[in-house]
């Protein structure tokens, strides 16, 4: 059921790897919570290894930047792990897609320009959906939750065989809320279409793999607040978990759902329960 926590303090000496989700837990996309800020020194100051981890499109250069502006410094963390930088190192492999020929003809879903990788992937856009080797879908206008408009474009893809690449599996976010849409749900929609898809970022394995290979047999801890992907992601990974309760759960929450009816609803329970992020 999730052992309640005054804050992290009460755990931290079980624990030397910490990966820590952003949004819900560190900030809301308009403001860090402070609690969390200072959870973050305590940790700097205890010598833990933190990683801040997020589904965000952004590669880890921009994303340092924009959470540097925030008040996040790099002193405060080990490293940066993105959704966007993990899809552009794949690309730069050429795991996906292999057999074609690059620079991959792409149809960009990226409402508000988030994909600053585009030439380092080796993709070029294209506008019309015959003429694409790919679809790359990163960012999607907020306010779109119902995505059947999407389906005649989906169509002419699936028809072509062509793969939808996600680089952010999140469905929605919750900001001040208010639920705003994310592009995992037109990864889900294509898939139920039938298409292939890709999907790079939490809860898949492919995220931590180089955190979990650096620091095997140390014991580490994953905080997030999405039974969805946070908390299944330390599932996945056979680590212990903390769910805060103030995030992407609290509407759920809030109407009175209790934490063991959303733990049968999603089928995933934490290890470890907290209201916020507080050191305690």
């Amino acid at each position: 059921m999730g052992q309640h926590l005054a804050g992290l303090s009460d755990i931290v000496s079980n624990y030397d790897v910490f990966i820590i989700d952003l949004w819900g837990v560190i900030y809301n996309g308009k403001e860090v919570f402070q609690p969390a800020l200072e959870t973050l020194k305590n940790l700097r100051n205890q010598g833990k290894i933190v990683y801040l981890t997020t589904n965000n499109p952004r590669a880890r250069p921009d994303g340092i930047k924009f959470l540097s502006k925030q008040g996040i410094t790099p002193d405060l963390y080990s490293e940066l792990i993105t959704a966007g930088q993990k899809t552009l190192e794949l690309f730069k492999m050429r795991i996906i897609e292999p057999e074609k020929k690059r620079p991959l003809k792409t149809f960009f879903i990226d409402h508000g320009e988030l994909c600053g990788w585009a030439e380092e992937a080796q993709l070029i856009g294209v506008n019309e959906i015959e003429e694409a080797d790919i679809i790359l879908a990163t960012h999607m206008d907020e306010s779109h939750l119902d995505v059947t408009p999407y389906m005649p474009l989906f169509c002419h893809a699936i028809e072509r065989n062509l793969t939808l690449v996600c680089a952010n599996p999140d469905k929605y976010i919750i900001q001040n809320e208010h639920k705003k849409a994310r592009v995992g749900l037109l990864s889900e929609l294509y898939h139920k279409m039938g298409g292939r898809i890709i999907e790079v970022g939490k809860p898949h394995p492919i995220m931590f793999e180089e955190v979990m290979m650096a620091h095997a047999g140390k014991p580490a801890l994953l905080i997030g607040d999405s039974l969805v992907t946070d908390i299944h992601a330390a599932a996945n990974l056979k680590i212990d978990s903390l769910f805060i309760m103030s995030g992407y759960h609290s509407h759920e929450i809030h109407i009175g759902v209790s934490l063991s009816s959303l733990y049968q609803h999603y089928g995933i329970a934490p290890t470890y329960v907290c209201e916020q992020l507080y050191w305690g």
